[in-house]
């Protein structure tokens, strides 16, 4: 396939043009249902057989006539089409539709005004041809007009669309028709005026879809091949280019199966209505009745399927949708075709058709070469319509032998649909078995979605096409299902071979297209992951090497470096926000083997801005994943309503808390999430103060919106006790308490005072220096983690001379004079100033000189 340039945002005049489209083929949709549902009963009310020269002749009944029209000029003229859309502008191509499409209805006019029932199913068929060329200019404008990032909305917004114009014109048309047909009183001859005023009516309304057409921005020509006669007998030619892409011809597949599925339904339902009426008064009613069902599902469907393929093409629809449909059509098969249940479960089968076929359309008009969009989408539509007439016969075929058995009528009706139902199912397992990781991906991404309340930020910094290197914080060994919910694209995650060992993890690898690596090939591993991108794939590799043990970010390993500097790739960083606290994080010190605190889980994904391959280093990148980091906590902390919530607890620092402006308030919140995201103070644990410290005021966020956030409880003492095990907390002034105090006890102690930094020589004290600016707090030190394994590698909570590991949410940035300042959403707006001399060492310290 060739490559083509990287999307941009649609301009508002090609949105314009869009829309415009989109309004065209509703009309032109429309236009065709109506006549076709107009001259399905004027050809029973008349009785109007079609007589085909074998023999003495075999007779058609009108329906099948229809169905057989419809879809045979796909058949003859889908390379033309092809060729066409492609040679010219599609925007031309479809104002030439527009013209073609008034002279081919004002001709069905003139033939219903002189009786001439031949001459007007001749024009259906010219109408229908006219679709033929419309259909590959309209479809492959589409990526034309709003580019890869919109193509799944936009596919779906133009499937709902014309199922829509479809739906109300067979509505309007059986009505209308059956409407006149009654008042003037019934008969042959009645049948003909009956018909005459709507069609007219039809005939006038087709010459505004020439103001659409010239609305739409004339795009440029795509194809330079020369006309020449085997154009017209290339179909072999063009289903060869298409089968040749391997995937484009699978989904090619999967579409075609849907199209007979919907000419079978179709057909089904015309030939189930005339049965119930005989063919009589109320056939055309009955029949638009069923189809409105259907057509109604198939708007609904395309509906949600324009809202979740909003921000990615998504095929793992396609096989849930499809086992959707076993069960609708299996269902049909055992109702009484009369009231709400049958047309409800009807609906529900046409709105899983359509959940089915959306994701697929976008997906292979998203992969067409610009060059060939045109010859392609008509091979498509030759395929589908070859399948339209597979179906209908397959439904002859079964009603041939069901006569030749005996069977009834209504019973064949009810095998036919099992049928349809069964072979559903068949392809839906067969799609699965094709398509494990995306069937996988979508049902563990609504697992995960239900659980963790995912939001996401900065999306739109992934590129739409082409390899990227996502470099993500690894907090927990569900980070990978975090990104997959989150990410606008399918992404394939770089793994350690020593994770091989589980059979449930070789699974996952193949399934998956994980890229595998060894530690002690470092060169073959970067070698494969350079491959992965320059395949065009979004691949995802933690930097860190492990999963972090302190819930900061541990030390940058430096393959990804030669990885950005060889592929030439975009590397983008991200950060989860929220994952440490899973049972799938190290929080209280284990993995797993834990009760999560509650559910749903709220958690950001921030997808921080592009890092020029070429400026790499591993600086750099934690700058960038720390700024992602920021990002996640802006987005969580963006409702103003944080502004405004006030926690409990002590009424003297409530009481300062209100006191502060909204802003303040709001950073409070954001400092103490902040804290909940470290191995330091815990979750649901309590945690000792001196009441009267003067700490307590100017460190609210400790004291205050860290408990409320993660129901930690503060006990305040009026003097240093040493409890066995307990955590406290304070400055200057708990220090000299505990240096003077006898402790028999371990303890832990959190300093944030001037002296902190200054090692306490208590032997059973774990001092722990922290750093607390204008009130929020920066950086703290923390237990050393155990380890989990007995070769899992060592990670450090606490350094000397260090007041710990930044905390996630904050990013250093060096003024002009040289001095250092913490930057997030839990700053000023200028950033908070640090001590002098102080910087961030590669394991992510906050180290004083």
């Amino acid at each position: 396939m060739t490559e083509e340039p990287p999307d941009t945002e649609p301009t508002r005049r090609q949105w314009v043009g869009f829309w415009s489209m989109i309004l065209q083929q509703t009309q032109n949709a429309f236009n065709d249902k109506f006549a076709q549902f107009t001259l399905i009963p004027l050809g029973g009310a008349v009785g109007f057989v079609f007589l085909i020269p074998i023999g003495k002749g075999v007779a058609v009944d009108v329906p099948s006539v229809a169905g057989l029209m419809i879809a045979l000029p796909f058949v003859l003229f889908a390379p033309l089409a092809g060729w066409v859309s492609d040679r010219f502008s599609k925007r031309d191509v479809m104002l030439g539709a527009a013209i073609a499409q008034v002279l081919v209805l004002a001709a069905i006019c003139y033939a219903v005004m002189t009786r001439n029932m031949h001459f007007a199913l001749w024009g259906f068929f010219a109408l229908a041809v006219q679709s033929v060329f419309f259909s590959p200019a309209k479809i492959g404008i589409n990526k034309e007009l709003v580019g890869s990032r919109h193509l799944g909305f936009a596919a779906g917004i133009q499937q709902m669309a014309a199922m829509l114009a479809i739906l109300v014109g067979q509505i309007v048309a059986g009505w209308w028709f059956d409407h006149r047909y009654m008042a003037l009183g019934g008969g042959a001859e009645m049948g003909w005026k009956a018909a005459l005023a709507p069609l007219l009516l039809l005939a006038g309304l087709s010459i505004p879809a020439l103001g659409m057409a010239i609305a739409v921005p004339r795009v440029p020509a795509q194809g330079c091949e020369k006309f020449s006669a085997k154009l017209a007998f290339s179909h072999f030619a063009n289903l060869a280019d298409l089968w040749r892409d391997a995937p484009l011809r699978r989904a090619s597949f999967g579409a075609a199966f849907f199209w007979g599925f919907a000419a079978f339904i179709n057909l089904w339902s015309v030939k189930l209505a005339q049965m119930l009426t005989d063919g009589g008064p109320g056939f055309g009613t009955l029949s638009s009745v069923f189809m409105a069902a259907a057509l109604l599902g198939m708007v609904f469907g395309f509906a949600l399927a324009s809202w979740l393929l909003r921000k990615r093409i998504e095929l793992g629809w396609v096989p849930v949708a499809g086992l959707a449909m076993t069960i609708a059509a299996v269902s049909l098969a055992f109702m009484i075709p009369d009231g709400w249940p049958f047309l409800i479960t009807l609906g529900l089968l046409a709105f899983s058709s359509a959940v089915f076929l959306a994701p697929l359309n976008a997906w292979m008009q998203d992969r067409y070469p610009a060059a060939k969009r045109g010859e392609l989408q008509s091979a498509v539509n030759l395929q589908d319509c070859l399948a339209g007439i597979i179906a209908v016969i397959m439904l002859g075929l079964f009603e041939y032998g069901s006569r030749s058995l005996g069977i009834t009528p209504e019973m064949t009706f009810r095998i036919e649909i099992g049928f349809i139902g069964l072979f559903c199912g068949l392809v839906s397992l067969y799609i699965i078995r094709l398509l494990p990781g995306a069937f996988i991906r979508l049902i563990g991404t609504a697992i995960i979605r239900s659980i963790y309340r995912i939001q996401t930020v900065g999306a739109e910094n992934i590129p739409a096409k082409g390899g990227a290197l996502l470099l993500p914080n690894h907090v927990s060994f569900a980070d990978a299902f975090f990104i997959t919910a989150a990410s606008p694209r399918p992404v394939r995650f770089v793994m350690d071979e020593t994770f091989m060992a589980s059979r449930g993890i070789r699974v996952f690898v193949s399934i998956f297209q994980t890229v595998t690596i060894r530690r002690d090939q470092p060169l073959e591993a970067i070698r494969i992951t350079i491959d992965a991108l320059k395949k065009g794939d979004l691949v995802c590799l933690f930097p860190e090497g492990q999963i972090t043990r302190t819930g900061t970010l541990s030390e940058l390993q430096r393959g990804f470096k030669l990885i950005a500097k060889k592929a030439h790739h975009p590397l983008i960083p991200v950060w989860c926000d929220g994952s440490w606290g899973s049972i799938f994080s190290f929080e209280r010190g284990l993995f797993f083997k834990k009760r999560p605190y509650r559910a749903p889980v709220g958690m950001t994904i921030a997808f921080g801005p592009e890092i020029e391959p070429n400026v790499v280093d591993p600086q750099s990148v934690r700058q960038a994943m720390l700024a992602a980091s920021a990002m996640a906590q802006e987005k969580r902390f963006a409702p103003p309503g944080w502004g405004m919530r006030v926690p409990q607890g002590n009424p003297e620092f409530v009481r300062q808390f209100q006191q502060s402006g909204e802003d303040t308030r709001r950073r409070m919140w954001i400092n103490g999430h902040q804290i909940g995201q470290i191995n330091a103070l815990q979750r649901r644990q309590p945690f000792a103060v001196l009441s009267d410290s003067l700490l307590l005021i100017d460190h609210l966020s400790v004291f205050l919106t860290f408990p409320e956030l993660f129901e930690a409880t503060v006990i305040p003492h009026h003097k240093f006790q040493p409890i066995p095990s307990a955590t406290w907390v304070g400055g200057d002034r708990l220090r000299s308490a505990i240096a003077e105090a006898p402790v028999n006890a371990d303890l832990e102690f959190y300093d944030f005072g001037s002296r902190a930094l200054t090692p306490l020589d208590k032997s059973q004290v774990d001092h722990f220096p922290c750093l607390a600016v204008e009130g929020m707090v920066i950086a703290m030190s923390m237990p050393d983690p155990p380890k989990p394994a007995a070769d899992s590698e060592f990670q450090p909570g606490s350094k000397p001379n260090s007041w710990g590991k930044l905390l996630p949410g904050w990013y250093l940035l060096t003024t002009d004079s040289g001095t250092l300042r913490a930057h997030g959403p839990a700053a000023p707006e200028d950033g908070l100033p640090l001590p002098t001399g102080c910087y961030l060492d590669p394991e992510g310290f906050l180290i004083q000189r």
